[in-house]
C-alpha cells in the first residue's frame, strides 16, 4: 500500500514541477513578446530608416 502512494506522489511532484516550468517558460516568453513590441513601437521609424539607408530595405 505505501508503495503505491509513494509512486502516486512522485507522479505528482514531477507533474507539478513540469507544470511549473511550463508557466515560467510562458511567461517568459510573453515578457520578451511584450518588450519587442514595445521596443517596436518606440523605436520602430529609426529601425526603417536605418535600413532603407544601408539597402537593405529595397523591397519596400
Amino acid at each position: 500500500m505505501f508503495g503505491t502512494i509513494s509512486v502516486f506522489m512522485r507522479f505528482l511532484l514531477t507533474a507539478q514541477m513540469k507544470l511549473l516550468y511550463a508557466a515560467v517558460a510562458t511567461v517568459g516568453v510573453s515578457l520578451a513578446l511584450v518588450l519587442t513590441f514595445q521596443g517596436w513601437m518606440r523605436h520602430g521609424t529609426n529601425i526603417f530608416l536605418a535600413a532603407v539607408q544601408s539597402g537593405v530595405a529595397w523591397c519596400f
